[in-house]
């Protein structure tokens, strides 16, 4: 972790930019070394209109994404359909562990055995690998999405990673989101149309009734409401064979 860096980034100015998040990518363009900065995504709606205004601002700083193995087809269509509109490259992470290896070393269907395991696995550990040559992470995380992101701020230190975490639309609502991406004429993936509120992966996703919560197609029967990705979590795989035995 660049102290320097973390010693900008605390400046009391940043808060300024608490409703504008395009003026705050600006500074971050201006003010860090872009090669050190990279954006994360799970093709959502809020990170479909951070990746517009990111890319509004510069080209010089990469995006990645964590493929599960196990996202839908559709979430696949956006990612190709994003770089072709906007002529880049996502950077692709993944675990090591396919999904046949996962059922030998921890059974068939963890994700219903465990939800919280198959996360780790498939997502946590392998955005460690992500983030491990950077020092701030920009995210499309609101506070209004879930309990756990409503106590999130602009900027936070993540210490599972040691990176500085950004999260430019924290105070953005879900219309706002969305009013931008019709503004914009923003792909977006085509099961919002169909009920999905929220996606992830297949197993765990499902449709939801209309005025239901967002995320409650999400690990449905559980209470799960996380990933692991925006909040404390386990990233040893070490730590996480223990656990599932």
């Amino acid at each position: 972790m660049n102290t320097q860096v973390l010693q900008q980034v605390q400046n009391k100015t940043m808060k300024q930019y608490r409703k504008n998040p395009v003026e705050l990518l600006k500074w971050l363009k201006n003010n860090l070394p872009t090669e050190k900065i990279v954006m994360g995504t799970g093709f959502g709606p809020p990170g479909i209109v951070l990746l517009d205004m990111l890319f509004k601002v510069t080209r010089d700083i990469s995006v990645f994404y964590i493929d599960t193995g196990f996202l839908f087809d559709q979430t696949y269509e956006l990612r190709d359909k994003l770089q072709d509109r906007y002529g880049f490259k996502f950077l692709q992470f993944s675990t090591d562990i396919t999904p046949e290896m996962q059922a030998d070393q921890y059974g068939e269907k963890l994700w219903e055995k465990d939800p919280d395991i198959c996360c780790n696995v498939r997502k946590v550990i392998p955005l460690k690998d992500a983030l491990k040559d950077y020092d701030v992470w920009i995210t499309g995380i609101r506070k209004k999405q879930t309990q756990v992101r409503k106590e999130a701020d602009l900027i936070e230190f993540e210490s599972r990673f040691e990176v500085i975490k950004i999260n430019p639309l924290i105070e953005w609502t879900h219309d706002e989101v969305w009013s931008y991406i019709k503004a914009n004429n923003l792909p977006y993936n085509t099961l919002h149309d169909r009920n999905y509120p929220s996606i992830g992966c297949k197993q765990c996703t499902s449709p939801v009734c209309a005025g239901a919560d967002d995320r409650s197609g999400r690990w449905k029967g559980t209470n799960k409401i996380e990933c692991g990705l925006h909040k404390s979590t386990t990233i040893s795989s070490n730590e996480t064979k223990t656990k599932a035995n």
